[in-house]
């Protein structure tokens, strides 16, 4: 033990030893003063960087959270848009089935003749007129509304077909019903 008894007296040995003691222990608490200085600042520096990461997690949190949110209104628009496209689908085959009755409404006082040979200036009305007294059908130029030839098929040799549009169902039905009698 370094303490004695204070009656006793100390010897010039035992102080020198009391004073290495002390020595040591003063430089033990100062190397242990400057590594607590050094430990005291790494963790000064732990803890900014704990704050620095904790403000970065928050920020990308945030940014996730809004990004979540734009991706369900983003979903939800989708949705909508399909919903309409649809929609628009059914409406569009809608309006193809009702412009194509139209259009057979339209067509319903027309025909067509085919086989016709083909002059150069010819007049349709004429040529149909030939034909409907050939079908024993009383045809006037004034119940032929228009007529005109197609222009002629590219893939094959046939005659370009006449479509002549009648000014009445009744003239253009009469002539159908007559068709018969130019196979024979």
């Amino acid at each position: 033990m370094l303490l004695r008894s204070i009656a006793a007296p100390a010897t010039k040995g035992d102080i020198k030893t009391i004073f290495e003691k002390l020595d040591k222990i003063s430089r033990s608490l100062v190397d242990n003063s400057s590594s607590l200085a050094q430990l005291t600042e790494e963790i000064r520096e732990l803890k900014k960087s704990q704050q620095f990461l904790s403000e970065q997690y928050e920020d990308v949190k945030e940014k996730l959270q809004w990004k979540d949110k734009e991706v369900k209104d983003l979903q939800a628009e989708n949705r909508n848009l399909k919903e309409q496209v649809q929609k628009l689908g059914l409406r569009s085959n809608q309006t193809e089935e009702y412009l194509n009755d139209l259009e057979q409404y339209g067509r319903r006082e027309c025909l067509e003749f085919q086989g016709l040979a083909w002059k150069e200036n010819e007049n349709t009305d004429d040529l149909l007129v030939g034909v409907c007294k050939m079908l024993n059908v009383d045809l006037g130029w004034r119940d032929i509304g228009v007529s005109h030839r197609l222009a002629p098929a590219t893939e094959s040799n046939q005659q370009p077909a006449i479509i002549a549009r009648f000014c009445s169902r009744k003239v253009r039905d009469s002539i159908f019903s007559q068709r018969h009698r130019l196979h024979s």
